[in-house]
This record gives C-alpha cells, sequence and structure tokens, in this order.
C-alpha cells in the first residue's frame, strides 16, 4: 500500500486568457476556470485510521490494487488504482456495465468499473514491439468486446472472456490512433482490407461488405454506419443493408464522433496551424457548420450535453453541437513532463482533459470551471494514453496501469 504523500504548494493562478479564436460561422457545403474546490477534512482518530488502513490493505491485496489514504489536496476524489491492465478502454453501459483494457501484452482484460478488480483476461495476440501505440483498438457493447489486431477481429464475451468467434481481416495496417471496430444492434462492424463489413454478432457470419475506401475509422448511431475514407471523403452506410445513405468529400484526420444525430470530425490543414472541426447532418450528410481552431488538435473529439469538446496544445473549446458557436474556452496547463499525447473525455459529469503529461484536471461541462486536479506520481510505464468517463467517473490509462477518478457509478439495474 502506497505511503500517504506530502502535502503540495497551492497551484499558481491561471495565467492570462490567450487570443480567441475566430468565431464559427455556417457555411455552404465545401468543395474539397475557476479556483479549485478544496475538500474539507474533518480529524480523524488516531485507532480508527490505523484500523482504516488495516481495512484498506487487506482489500487491495485481496483485489491486486494499490489503495490511497492520501492528505495533500494534488490528487483528485480518487476512487481505485490498478496495476494488473494498462492500454486503451472501452466502456459499456446500462444493464452490462463493463470496464475494457486492450494492453500492451496482447491481452484484454474486464475491470470492474466500481473497484477495478480483474473479472477475465484474455490473449487476442503476441506481444510485438511494432503494434500500436496504447494497445489493439477495441469496442464494447451488446455483450460482447470487439478487439481489431493486424491479421483478424476478435469477438470475445464481454461476461467471461470467452471467445465467440473471430474474423480475418486483411490489409490491417495503419499509423496513428485507429478507431478500430463498431459493435450495436446485433451486429459487429470492421474494416476488411478497405471496406466496412458488417458481421452478425451471434455467429459471426458476413452480412453484406460495404464500397472500398475506408479506413478504420467507424462510428455508429442512430442505425447508420459511419467510416472516414482514406484519403479524402466521409461515408455514411445503412447498418441493416449496407446501403450507401450519403457520401461526402469533407476530409477526416481523426476518429469520428456522433453526438445528438450529428457527426463531428476534424481536418488538419497542410501548414499544421490550424484545424477546422466540422459537424454534419447524420441523416443527410449536410455540412451544419465548420469552425476554425488554432493550431493542431491531436486527440479525438468528446461530445456531452449538445458540447462539443476540442483540445488541442493547451487550449480547451466547448462548441454547441448544433450551431458551433463557442461556449467556452480555457487553458489547461502542461506539467513538467509533456507527453505526445493530449486526451479529452466528457460525460455528463464533467469534461476531463490531460495534455499527456502527469496532470489530468476536471472542468464543469457548462461553464469550465476548474472541479479538481490530479497529480500522477510518475511511473517506469511513460505518459497516459486513453480516457474514459461515463457516469461521473473518469478512467485513466497508460503503460503500467489504470486508474479511477470521481464518484461511484451506480449499479446496473436487475
Amino acid at each position: 500500500m502506497a505511503k500517504p504523500g506530502p502535502e503540495l504548494e497551492p497551484e499558481p493562478e491561471p495565467g492570462p486568457e490567450l487570443e480567441s479564436e475566430p468565431e464559427s460561422e455556417p457555411m455552404p457545403e465545401p468543395e474539397r476556470g475557476s479556483a479549485l474546490t478544496r475538500p474539507t477534512r474533518r480529524p480523524v482518530g488516531r485507532r480508527k485510521l490505523l484500523m482504516g488502513v488495516v481495512g484498506l490493505g487487506a482489500l487491495a491485496a485481496a483485489a491486486g490494487l494499490e489503495a490511497w489514504v492520501r492528505q495533500g489536496d494534488s490528487h483528485g476524489p480518487r476512487l481505485w488504482r490498478t496495476t494488473a491492465a494498462n492500454g486503451r478502454l472501452a466502456l459499456s453501459t446500462g444493464r452490462q456495465q463493463g470496464l475494457y483494457a486492450s494492453g500492451f501484452d496482447g491481452s484484454v482484460r474486464a475491470l470492474d468499473p466500481r473497484t477495478g478488480e480483474v473479472r477475465w483476461s484474455r490473449a487476442v495476440s503476441t506481444p510485438d514491439a511494432a503494434g500500436p501505440q496504447g494497445g489493439w483498438p477495441v469496442a464494447a457493447g451488446d455483450g460482447v468486446v470487439c478487439v481489431a489486431t493486424d491479421t483478424r477481429l476478435c469477438v470475445l464475451d464481454a461476461a467471461s472472456g470467452e471467445q465467440r468467434w473471430e474474423a480475418a481481416l486483411p490489409d490491417r495496417s495503419e499509423g496513428g490512433w485507429r478507431q478500430g471496430p463498431a459493435v450495436g444492434g446485433g451486429s459487429v462492424f470492421a474494416v476488411h482490407g478497405s471496406s466496412v463489413r458488417c458481421y452478425d454478432l451471434a455467429t459471426g457470419e458476413p452480412r453484406w461488405t460495404g464500397p472500398a475506401g475506408a479506413s478504420a475509422a467507424l462510428a455508429l448511431a442512430g442505425g447508420t454506419v459511419y467510416a472516414a475514407g482514406r484519403s479524402t471523403g466521409v461515408l455514411a452506410l445503412d447498418a441493416r443493408s449496407g446501403e450507401r445513405l450519403w457520401e461526402r468529400n469533407v476530409v477526416a484526420t481523426g476518429p469520428l464522433t456522433v453526438h445528438r444525430g450529428i457527426l463531428l470530425l476534424v481536418s488538419v490543414n497542410e501548414a499544421m496551424v490550424s484545424t477546422f472541426v466540422s459537424a454534419l447532418d447524420g441523416t443527410t450528410g449536410e455540412v451544419r457548420w465548420r469552425s476554425v481552431q488554432h493550431g493542431v488538435v491531436d486527440c479525438p473529439l468528446s461530445a456531452a450535453d449538445g458540447t462539443a469538446v476540442v483540445f488541442g496544445g493547451i487550449r480547451l473549446t466547448g462548441l454547441d453541437v448544433d450551431t458551433g458557436d463557442r461556449r467556452w474556452s480555457t487553458d489547461v496547463p502542461a506539467g513538467s513532463h509533456p507527453g505526445p499525447v493530449a486526451m479529452v473525455a466528457a460525460d455528463g459529469g464533467g469534461v476531463y482533459a490531460d495534455a499527456g503529461d502527469e496532470q489530468l484536471y476536471a472542468f464543469d461541462p457548462a461553464t469550465s470551471g476548474l472541479r479538481w486536479q490530479d497529480q500522477s506520481e510518475p511511473l517506469d510505464g511513460g505518459n497516459p494514453i486513453s480516457l474514459a468517463a461515463a457516469g461521473g467517473t473518469v478512467y485513466r490509462a497508460g503503460r503500467a496501469d489504470v486508474l479511477a477518478l470521481g464518484s461511484l457509478p451506480p449499479l446496473a439495474s436487475s
């Protein structure tokens, strides 16, 4: 069990606001903070404190977790931490709550979202130093966990980890942060060669194959599968039949996000000095708005409660999903060891941002006011590489551990 950490100096006052970006404006279809809240501490008797520490140590040993008993204000509302998992995270909500980590060792692990206990572990590939940074792309839902390696699509039972079926995925080699498979409505979707293919969730039998030219950046919402083109274009396919619904010549240089029927994507210009955030109507493909953000947005968008959250450099911006108008903007201070991967995750409970160092910040989703910050201990595993949030809890994964902060998710209804 970790020893209590020392008190840290109070955080410095926020720096001055940077020059604001141009306001968003509708366009036709293109041709081509507030102060940190500090918790009140109640005095605890020495005997009660010692008994509590002993109890926490026993629970940590039983679950393979590291628990904290700290007095400093440098940590956020930590729930648990485990070194038994790492890599890329996927969440499933509803009656079948689950947290899944696709690790660097070629294994997928199911974690209890409330305790961090490892429920099961399953190897899906041989560890490979040349594999993707952060683990293989993973998706969860409809009672399964789907993992796309360079050679195959592996579908596991979410409750037991047993393999249900697998399918070959030729020509899957791509660089960057691959969004990977999608699952929902009794089907699994993945890129087979350069085409989107739909598989029956129960049997693994192919249902349909879409047109060529798609990359692994898939999103699923409202009975529609959205795919980014390898070089240009965004494609929408009917999830049941594979029929092409629409195609737009709008470049997407990162993963796709769908929120309230709006498809959100980013495009970095060739000079690498600004980023275009575009919103397309999910039904028609019509471009609703486009917003110009100074600098490079180097992490996937996130959206919650009608706000699209954009994180580039140190600037965190909330845009109205319907209009593109800027709701708020704030700076995220970089720590002493900034990393190459920035991350942002948003849900109804908060907006969480990590500049790729040991600092995680939680902001109010309506005002961008700072709620808390958390400073992680530097680990030999390197910088964090994945964030996921749901139900007021944020999960942060790196090369060596998974950390949960916030409030415990409610128990799944029976």
